[in-house]
């Protein structure tokens, strides 16, 4: 995706009008907004590049459910994080593969990525600096983070569940958890 393809994004984002689905709410903020792809096709291809390269990790093929694949939700959606928001340590659904994040407005000083993994008795912590048209892919069970926006812009982010194939009817389901949430 290109930085004008980026930027239309941002703009239809900020839209009102726009139908949009929220799973929780912290510190005030919505976390995650879901939009179905027929309102934001633009996307589709960092749904697709997300798979081919989540393949060549895992060698299975891989999906990234959603509404127009007769999914009844979406396994995408966007975090839209404005000065001072931050989102604290979580991992994802239980049986997806792995997870992705894709960054599409990423102002300075708007927050780090941070992974940490249980090693024995203390944690082991790495961080990546994000960048407009990055994508990130970790396993679906990585504890992680995002660091408190500094910044006076707004970070935009898509971030997924892969799913190996097949999907078994009751592996994946459109529940959040707020059990999710670590300290």
């Amino acid at each position: 995706m290109n930085e004008d393809e980026r930027l239309y994004i941002k703009n239809i984002l900020s839209k009102s009008t726009l139908e949009k689905q929220y799973s929780h709410k912290i510190n005030g903020r919505w976390e995650n907004q879901y939009i179905d792809l027929d309102l934001i096709p633009e996307i589709k291809p960092v749904l697709s590049m997300a798979c081919k390269f989540g393949n060549s990790i895992v060698n299975k093929p891989l999906i990234i459910p959603h509404k127009q694949l007769g999914f009844h939700y979406n396994e995408f959606w966007f975090n839209i994080s404005n000065t001072g928001d931050k989102t604290g340590w979580h991992d994802h659904k239980e049986n997806a593969k792995i997870s992705g994040v894709y960054y599409i407005s990423v102002p300075e000083k708007s927050g780090n990525i941070i992974f940490r993994k249980n090693d024995g008795n203390k944690y082991k912590k790495w961080f990546v600096k994000p960048e407009d048209g990055m994508m990130i892919l970790f396993p679906s069970k990585l504890k992680h983070c995002v660091e408190i926006n500094k910044s006076y812009d707004t970070r935009i982010s898509l971030s997924f569940n892969l799913y190996t194939l097949p999907i078994k009817g009751d592996k994946i389901r459109n529940l959040y958890s707020s059990k999710k949430f670590y300290s």
